[in-house]
């Protein structure tokens, strides 16, 4: 049969597509099949639910009609439970086969690969015609039949999870601050750790002083944080220091109580 086309609104079922079909094409809904991504359409759903858009194509399978002067009385057998399913994984020529329940889900079906081949859960992709399987979907809903090829491909690893302030790696997170030297406008950017102490930075400003030529106070200095004053033994996490915060440089020295 050649191919031909049915206009359909968004919210037609499936049946009301065979009826389209039986109003054009004389075929019978009770010989119609409709398959889409391997998967059999069911009167009850919907355009919207079977994902058809524009320019889907749909396979049509049309039955047999029964001859009426030999009709057979046939009754229906328990269900296939057990299939064997091969699988092929990333670098290796020779498929893996594992007999399964059709009432296994596919995230079921992954831990049994992990069990086998010790690959994390969350990085196994499974792949069935081009198609990535959903995890709570099962075997029987994603169209797979005895000796289906399954493609196994594998996520890189996720990047590790960014440290926290008590994380181990926290102290060293970088922060990037200006400086405001007292007597002058121009702010000086800076880098910091934000473990290292405030005493850190007074070493650095006589370097970057020659380099960008401002000038700092000679009979001593102090620092200045959103009106509080810095403590040089103290680190800039202690001093609550953001990104991109601006430190102030003051005339004097702070002298501590005993």
């Amino acid at each position: 049969m050649r191919p031909f086309t049915v206009e359909v609104g968004f919210f037609d079922t499936v049946l009301e597509i065979k009826e389209k079909v039986q109003k054009y094409r004389g075929i019978p809904i009770s010989r119609q099949t409709l398959i889409f991504n391997n998967m059999v359409l069911q009167d009850e759903q919907d355009v919207g639910t079977c994902e058809l858009l524009q320019d889907s194509k749909v396979q049509i399978i049309i039955s047999q009609e029964p001859e009426k002067s030999n009709l057979l009385r046939l009754e229906e057998g328990p269900p296939i439970k057990r299939i064997e399913l091969l699988f092929h994984m990333e670098h290796s020529s020779i498929p893996m086969s594992l007999e399964v329940d059709v009432g296994d889900t596919i995230g079921k079906l992954k831990e049994r690969i992990q069990s086998i081949k010790s690959i994390p859960v969350n990085r196994l992709v499974l792949s069935f015609l081009g198609n990535e399987l959903n995890n709570r979907s099962t075997i029987h809903e994603c169209g797979l039949h005895h000796q289906s090829h399954i493609e196994v491909s594998i996520r890189a690893s996720p990047p590790a999870a960014a440290s926290t302030a008590s994380g181990s790696n926290a102290g060293s997170k970088k922060l990037k601050l200006l400086v405001l030297p007292r007597c002058g406008t121009k702010k000086i950017p800076v880098e910091v750790n934000a473990s290292d102490n405030v005493g850190e930075l007074r070493k650095q400003l006589p370097i970057l002083q020659e380099k960008l030529r401002f000038s700092l106070p000679s009979d001593g200095y102090f620092f200045i944080h959103k009106q509080s004053v810095m403590d040089d033994e103290r680190s800039f996490r202690w001093h609550h220091v953001n990104q991109g915060d601006t430190i102030e440089i003051f005339n004097g020295w702070v002298t501590r109580g005993s």
